[in-house]
């Protein structure tokens, strides 16, 4: 079964850990939801405050480029007003795993821990 975003409940969310104001360890974090769509975007999604609404993780365009910071639930969903291909989906094999482990991460990780680009 494929589970959109806009599929999960408040309290299936509410099982993300509670965002917090500590992010200095970059790439330590756990990251506990994977979304996708067929856009070639990635959400890793660290926590989520249901109270704001807004996840903590690192985003990835099709273009590459990988951001990371506070994502409302609600920029996350317009993608999907954009047509079916543009839909957040859930990534259901998702285990979780530290952020520098995952290797579209690794090179940003580095890059703003070190002021390194060793994107190899």
């Amino acid at each position: 079964m494929v589970r959109r975003l806009k599929d999960l409940s408040p309290s299936e969310l509410g099982l993300l850990p509670n965002a917090s104001g500590d992010h200095s360890s970059m790439g330590e974090e756990m990251i506990y939801l994977h979304l996708f769509n067929r856009k070639k975007m990635n959400w890793y999604l660290v926590e989520y405050s249901s109270i704001s609404r807004k996840f903590f993780g690192y985003f990835e365009n099709p273009n590459d480029t990988i951001t990371s910071g506070f994502y409302t639930l609600e920029s996350v969903l317009n993608y999907g007003k954009k047509g079916e291909d543009w839909e957040p989906m859930v990534d259901e094999g998702w285990k979780p795993i530290l952020a520098k482990d995952i290797p579209r991460l690794q090179g940003y990780i580095e890059f703003n821990r070190n002021g390194t680009d060793d994107f190899t």
